[in-house]
């Protein structure tokens, strides 16, 4: 799925509607990601938990992972 300069789309869409290699990929980024996430969030403020973009993306690669295995 291509995007057109200037056109925007949420992540969560592109994940409904994301082939089954896309899925692959977001669901091995998803489990690289918690993993490393002691690693690479170590401020205080622990914004990977406060910051909605953060959230957004963490939503979107779990519904990656349950896409893939209902498939």
């Amino acid at each position: 799925m291509m995007l057109r300069q200037g056109e925007k789309m949420e992540f969560k869409d592109f994940v409904q509607n994301a082939s089954k290699e896309q899925l692959t990929a977001l669901g091995t980024l998803g489990m690289w990601m918690q993993e490393k996430v002691p690693l690479y969030c170590t401020c205080p403020s622990k914004c990977n938990q406060t910051c909605q973009l953060a959230k957004e993306l963490n939503e979107a690669l779990m519904l990656a992972g349950q896409r893939l295995q209902s498939q």
